[in-house]
């Protein structure tokens, strides 16, 4: 069994060039859309089974396999006369050492590294040298000439891999499709070949051939073959229909699964995906040691879910690769098995402290992919906050926050922390927004130490003591010789309710329906005046 601890990709698809560390259990690739995820699965698939999406990877080259920037370096060169060198895709996948992997082991890769590992590498044919000269003089060249590449799959000893009995046994499951992976034909003659006899099976497959038989004795079947007897003739050839002639142990191939009494292909997206990772489960123990899933939780309500991934968790004899974009399986499953891909680059999660990977497996609904994967973010401590600050950078800049890439999320500010631990690590700036609790030493400056000063962290406070939350804060700024302004009343009013109110009555019906009146501010034709540190954490994407 071969267990791969790194991958290095040059020139596939989006990726130009990656070397990264993977862990030998869990790993779950995060991302934007067309970030790279799916195709480090695809490359992955292509290590372990030599197969692009179910089909031999060799029989599907074409140009835009080839990293897009190389593909038009080499264009360039075609057009401008350089002619530059056909370029090469390389993958590489490295493992760990041990003695039964012995006869993989070698320094065969671009590494020179003296391990187990596999080498694919799709390149110029040598054969193909003098065509490919001719055509270059006549300018017949227009874009990588596929035509004329091959490709080598070779382990790092220099053997060449023959993948029915690579070490790597793989399934790939990609829930976005419907693609059932031969995970269900296979359950299906695993379980015949398993609770059936020899001569069961003979039994049964003389059964199928007598079916075959009474099928051409059907009278429907007669008479259409009547029919083409008497009105089709092609070189006096006599057709007929029939059924096709298959193998001795075609009939296994013909057989199907029904779940509930309802065939396979007829039940629910989502339990399709639930019982195909539930099959890879069962067959990756004596079949398989590694599982690939792009997006588990795919057509999966919430329960489903959850119970796929006990099911994945539990399941410890294999290493798996997933692609999410949830963060209650990130969360779940560990957040120190992340790999955030970006522009067609990896960066591991491994290093994030323990304390808060605990923090958010025990908490999984917290949204930790909208940190990893937002491009600016302001983080607030309720709902409150969150639409306050919309609303006051829609009326500084006439949009919200979002329409300029910045993700304001609602984390509570017991968790401020551990959101600034992963940004630390992914050396992400990010603003906090928080009270100051009535005792700014204390909850600010003491709390936050070691925090406090980071360039890549920016904390928003209200200075002012007295004004020790978010209510008191806005009441203070919107006070015009000691009473609230006609606008700021109108727009946490409904129906005019505020306007013969009080300050300390409005202040008291802010406290006890916090997000009703900042709803109420959001939804307004009125602006109102904003607190300093609200101000400032607005500019500071600005």
């Amino acid at each position: 069994m071969l267990i791969i601890k790194k991958v290095i990709i040059e020139n596939y698809r989006l990726i130009k060039r990656a070397d990264f560390r993977v862990n030998p259990d869990m790993n779950i690739f995060v991302g934007d859309n067309d970030s790279g995820k799916s195709t480090l699965l695809e490359v992955l698939s292509i290590l372990t089974s030599g197969k692009r999406n179910g089909y031999a990877f060799d029989r599907q080259l074409k140009a835009n396999l080839f990293n897009e920037e190389i593909r038009k370096e080499y264009i360039e060169s075609i057009e401008d006369g350089s002619n530059g060198s056909p370029p090469k895709i390389i993958l590489e996948a490295y493992c760990e050492n041990s003695e039964s992997n012995a006869k993989y082991k070698g320094t065969n890769n671009s590494q020179a590294e003296n391990c187990p590992g596999i080498r694919i590498v799709v390149e110029f044919d040598e054969e193909y040298e003098e065509p490919y000269k001719e055509m270059i003089n006549n300018g017949e060249i227009f874009d990588i000439p596929v035509e004329f590449y091959k490709v080598s799959y070779k382990y790092f000893s220099g053997e060449q891999v023959v993948f029915r009995n690579c070490p790597i046994k793989v399934a790939y499951i990609d829930t976005t499709r419907k693609d059932y992976s031969s995970l269900v034909p296979r359950f299906v003659i695993d379980n015949i070949t398993e609770f059936l006899t020899q001569q069961e099976q003979i039994d049964l497959s003389t059964a199928y051939r007598n079916s075959r038989h009474a099928f051409r004795d059907n009278s429907i079947v007669k008479q259409l073959n009547q029919s083409i007897k008497e009105n089709v003739n092609v070189g006096n050839r006599e057709l007929a229909i029939d059924i096709k002639e298959g193998e001795v142990d075609e009939w296994k191939r013909q057989m199907s699964l029904t779940v509930d009494n309802i065939p396979f292909e007829n039940i629910g997206f989502g339990s399709q995906n639930t019982i195909k990772v539930e099959l890879a489960i069962k067959n990756s123990v004596a079949q398989m040691n590694a599982m690939l899933l792009e997006e588990p939780e795919n057509n999966l309500s919430f329960s489903n879910m959850a119970k796929m991934i006990h099911r994945i968790v539990e399941s410890r004899e294999k290493q798996i690769f997933i692609t999410t974009h949830s963060s209650y399986v990130a969360n779940k499953l560990d957040l120190s098995k992340l790999l955030l891909v970006q522009n067609g680059e990896v960066f591991p999660f491994s290093d994030l402290d323990s304390g808060t990977i605990n923090y958010f497996k025990k908490l999984p609904g917290y949204d930790t992919l909208r940190l990893v994967l937002a491009e600016k973010v302001i983080l607030v401590e309720g709902a409150t906050e969150e639409l306050l600050i919309q609303r006051a950078y829609l009326d500084k800049y006439g949009k919200l926050p979002s329409a300029d890439g910045i993700d304001v999320i609602a984390v509570g500010s017991l968790a401020f922390k551990r959101y600034c631990n992963i940004a630390l690590l992914m050396r992400k700036p990010i603003s906090i927004v928080t009270d100051n609790d009535g005792n700014v030493q204390e909850n600010i400056i003491n709390k936050y130490e070691g925090y406090l000063g980071n360039e890549l962290l920016s904390f928003f406070y209200e200075t002012d003591e007295r004004l020790h939350t978010i209510e008191p804060s806005i009441v203070s700024v919107n006070l015009v010789d000691g009473a609230l302004t006609e606008s700021f009343l109108k727009a946490i009013s409904r129906n005019g309710s505020m306007l013969r109110k009080n300050t300390e009555e409005v202040l008291n019906f802010m406290k006890t329906n916090k997000v009703e009146w900042a709803l109420r501010v959001f939804d307004s034709e009125e602006k109102i005046e904003y607190p300093e540190h609200i101000k400032n954490a607005i500019k500071q994407y600005h």
